[in-house]
C-alpha cells in the first residue's frame, strides 16, 4: 500500500464519529484519574501510560498524513 492509500484509509478511520468518541472517552476517563484525589500511585501511573499510548497513536496518524504529503510532492 502506498502512502496515499494508507493515508486515505487512516483518514476514514480518524473522521469516523465512533473513533472520535473512543479517543475522547479514553482521554476523559484517564484525565479523571489525575483529578481524583483518592487515586493511587499505581492508578495514576496506569493512566499516564494510557495517555502516552493515545499520544503515540495521534503522532502515528500525523506521520502517515505527512508521508502522504511528501509522496504527493514527489509525484509532481
Amino acid at each position: 500500500m502506498n502512502p496515499k492509500e494508507r493515508a486515505q484509509h487512516l483518514r476514514r478511520v480518524v473522521n469516523d464519529d465512533a473513533f472520535k468518541d473512543l479517543m475522547a472517552g479514553v482521554k476523559e476517563v484517564q484525565n479523571a484519574v489525575f483529578l481524583d484525589s483518592s487515586a493511587t500511585i499505581e492508578e495514576i501511573q496506569k493512566a499516564h501510560h494510557v495517555i502516552q499510548g493515545v499520544a503515540w497513536i495521534e503522532r502515528y496518524i500525523i506521520s502517515v498524513l505527512d508521508a502522504e504529503k511528501v509522496y504527493d510532492k514527489k509525484q509532481t
